[in-house]
């Protein structure tokens, strides 16, 4: 599943559990001599609902962005139903935002942290001596880097896109010059040849060479 999908999948789990605590409002008067009205939600699950929500907030918006600061200043008092109807609307709107692309930077610093973990999965094989593997997982690296920078630019892709013809059509595009086109190039050839178990044509220096290279594309491209 992709990072995108699991994102919103999450936000709509918590959408969704937040109509299960709104289930169990209770409302009435407190019988007695004061006969003080109330107006409530089960509190436990408020208060867990809402330390769920902070979590994905904070992790996919960070804290500086107003969909965590608001819900935050909600948070201590989210166990009233008015204000968890409050809080319900902002991550309501944290999904919205999210989902129809209003948060390109967001998305930018999401992908960059992913290619960033598979590329020290690569570096880590590669420095138990599976230099093999490693070059498979960073040439995974680059199609997708390529794929999404692509889809950003408005790049046409076919329905199996490989690295070969989206080097070109970026290149042409303006995304980059033709030495860095021919470095990819290169790239692509070396991660064939690891796809294919061509294993006695590149060495363990040749995939140290091409991780580094498929870093600094990545870093230029996706932070």
């Amino acid at each position: 599943m992709k990072v995108d999908q699991k994102i919103v999948g999450r936000l709509q789990e918590l959408i969704d559990l937040a109509q299960k605590v709104l289930g169990t409002r209770r409302s009435g008067v407190h019988e007695g001599y004061w006969r003080m009205p109330y107006d409530e939600i089960n509190d436990e699950m408020a208060n867990q609902w809402g330390v769920s929500c902070l979590g994905i907030l904070e992790r996919v918006f960070g804290k500086a962005s107003p969909h965590y600061s608001k819900f935050d200043a909600l948070f201590p008092e989210i166990t009233g139903p008015s204000t968890f109807i409050q809080a319900l609307g902002i991550l309501k709107a944290a999904k919205d935002d999210y989902e129809n692309g209003y948060l390109f930077n967001t998305r930018v610093l999401i992908e960059a942290d992913v290619f960033d973990d598979l590329l020290e999965q690569a570096e880590y094989l590669l420095s138990k001596g599976y230099y093999q593997p490693a070059a498979i997982i960073a040439g995974a690296v680059l199609e997708d880097g390529l794929k999404k920078l692509c889809q950003r630019r408005g790049v046409s892709l076919p329905a199996k896109p490989t690295i070969d013809p989206m080097n070109v059509d970026l290149a042409k595009d303006g995304a980059y010059n033709s030495l860095v086109q021919k470095r990819v190039t290169m790239l692509a050839d070396l991660r064939n040849k690891a796809a294919h178990g061509k294993f006695s044509e590149f060495s363990e220096a040749d995939v140290k060479d091409m991780l580094a290279q498929i870093r600094s594309f990545m870093e230029n491209h996706f932070c």
